[in-house]
């Protein structure tokens, strides 16, 4: 009787559903593994297949997008957690230079081409913002498992993709004032009051070396409190800095950096990374949910030129900032391929951009294609330039 009343409220298509989708990725990350390309590669191509444009096998593309931010929330946890955060402040002037210069660098390219196209400087800016920030949820992942996210490359990266992220808060207000939406003086004044606060906990987090938490000892005998303990800290930082009219991913981040700093908490990666890489993978499938396969039949060969000119001028202004930053030739060339990619929080500026009507239906599809085709080729590309720098390690 139980297990009709289940199956009447619509538990089975559920379970039909949950169990395609896990046996799709188990079956397109198996190919992906062969071919030596990150996992996150099948939960996008999952998502394009089992989607409302392909085989219409899972339709609810916004709550399972909402889902997924969890993962990207966990994920940002997860970084903060690692980064050392008294070398990282030791070293903020070159990320910071280097964000600076992306912008720069970035705005000069989407000018020329705005003014080519007779693009208005709303879309100009709009499309600056976007192509400036890569997928830390991708590069951070990726320096991690190759042991590099805390050598001297690594920081830099890490700094500059950290800083991407804080910039994402003055991205969105911009585009808000530009789609002419009104924000109140209220929201202005809690704006720069959190912008205050968080600078302030961060200089008290990169002043003291380690938090004593009053209960450690309760801790690291209950696994079951650990797991309530560690997402308590992500989603409730990721809750204030949402309610103060922050980015969540930053509050995360904090929360990751904050507790890094117990040597109480070392199990917390251990027991939550199973939740983490379930969350994330739905982030990336609905990311493939929202791709219209019609739209790139149509205009496949638009969105791969666009694509490859993406991935090239990236890497050149990327690789530019950090010789700048009088990085070897090597290792900028490098960075500039870890970077080239359009990342995730550009897709929030785009959903943003299309909400305040900025953008078409069309621009926002293409938009939405070449960010996801940018996100698909990073491994590839990355791996084409490392090949290509040892090569000939002599001009570099």
């Amino acid at each position: 009787m139980h297990m009709a009343f289940l199956f009447a409220n619509g538990i089975g298509e559920l379970l039909q559903s949950l169990v395609i989708m896990l046996l799709a990725i188990l079956l397109i990350g198996l190919g992906m593994k062969k071919l030596n390309q990150p996992y996150f590669v099948a939960y996008i191509l999952a998502g394009i297949i089992l989607g409302p444009h392909c085989i219409k096998v899972l339709k609810h593309a916004d709550t399972i997008s909402t889902i997924g931010e969890l993962g990207l929330l966990m994920q940002m946890f997860f970084i903060g957690t690692k980064l050392e955060v008294q070398t990282f402040a030791k070293q903020i002037k070159k990320p910071l230079v280097g964000v600076i210069a992306q912008l720069v660098f970035s705005l000069v390219f989407v000018t020329i081409i705005g003014t080519i196209y007779q693009w208005s400087a709303k879309e100009i800016l709009l499309f600056t913002f976007i192509i400036s920030l890569s997928s830390s949820a991708i590069i951070l992942a990726y320096l991690e498992k190759n042991k590099e996210l805390n050598n001297s490359l690594g920081i830099l990266t890490s700094g500059i993709l950290v800083l991407q992220d804080f910039l994402l808060v003055p991205m969105l207000l911009t585009i808000n004032f530009l789609g002419e939406k009104k924000l109140s003086l209220y929201t202005i004044v809690s704006l720069i009051g959190s912008l205050v606060f968080i600078t302030f906990l961060l200089r008290q987090i990169f002043l003291k070396n380690k938090i004593k938490f009053p209960f450690p000892t309760i801790l690291q005998n209950d696994h079951e409190l650990q797991v309530f303990v560690g997402l308590l800290v992500c989603f409730g930082f990721a809750w204030v800095t949402q309610a103060i009219n922050l980015s969540a991913a930053i509050g995360a981040l904090l929360g990751g950096i904050f507790i890094s700093q117990s040597n109480s908490m070392q199990w917390l990666e251990r027991h939550l990374v199973p939740f983490s890489v379930f969350f994330l993978s739905l982030f990336f499938l609905s990311i493939g949910l929202q791709i219209n396969i019609d739209f790139l039949k149509q205009h496949a060969a638009i969105v791969m030129l666009i694509v490859f000119v993406i991935l090239i001028v990236n890497s050149v202004i990327n690789a530019l900032v950090f010789r700048l930053l009088k990085e070897s030739w090597r290792n900028s060339v490098y960075a500039g391929a870890l970077l080239s990619q359009i990342g995730e929080f550009s897709l929030v500026l785009c959903m943003v951009a299309k909400s305040q009507q900025m953008v078409t239906d069309f621009w926002y599809q293409l938009t939405l294609a070449v960010i996801s085709a940018t996100m698909l080729m990073t491994a590839i590309w990355i791996n084409i330039i490392r090949r290509f720098i040892y090569r000939y390690p002599n001009y570099l």
